[in-house]
């Protein structure tokens, strides 16, 4: 059963408070993941992280996804749990990557903070985007079917994915 818990009142869109609070001056080039932000957009480009660092003056800070992973401050949460999973770990598991992957190259942003085994057949992942935490759901959902919901905060930018199979 497919359950959307959505934001009731107040602002429909919620900001994410790491994209407002530095001003990266442009070039940027992220000391950690090498994420450059270049045209107001970040990217990884290893041709244009080399052309920058050769012919331009850049700075260098963390981008807003090594931040939230250094202040362990994640917007997403995927709650894996179900006897399915005893049989399918690693094809879940390689699912899950492999949409973040996706997910990076589009906007690099979108990582995955951690993957935890809390208990037997249950698994919680953190990610730095709400909206990576919702295309792991989907893509969960639309591979392995079960039970899905989301619950979105009312008052922060955080979206708890819950997913759940039976065998």
């Amino acid at each position: 059963m497919d359950k959307i818990h959505k934001r009731r009142g107040g602002d429909a869109v919620l900001k994410d408070p790491y994209l407002r609070k530095i001003d990266y001056k442009d070039p940027n080039v992220c000391p950690n993941c090498k994420a450059i932000y270049h045209n107001k957009r970040w990217q990884f480009n290893d041709d244009l992280e080399h052309e920058i660092r050769l012919n331009s003056h850049y700075e260098e800070r963390k981008c807003p996804a090594c931040r939230k992973i250094q202040d362990k401050y994640p917007m997403g949460f995927v709650f894996i749990s179900g006897n399915f999973i005893d049989q399918h770990k690693n094809d879940i598991l390689n699912t899950v990557k492999s949409e973040e992957q996706r997910a990076i190259d589009k906007n690099p942003l979108e990582r995955i903070m951690e993957i935890a085994k809390k208990k037997e057949n249950q698994y919680q992942i953190k990610t730095t985007t709400d909206t990576l935490a919702q295309r792991i759901g989907k893509i969960l959902h639309n591979s392995y079917k079960g039970d899905i919901e989301y619950k979105f905060s009312e008052d922060q930018k955080v979206l708890r994915v819950f997913w759940s199979r039976q065998s």
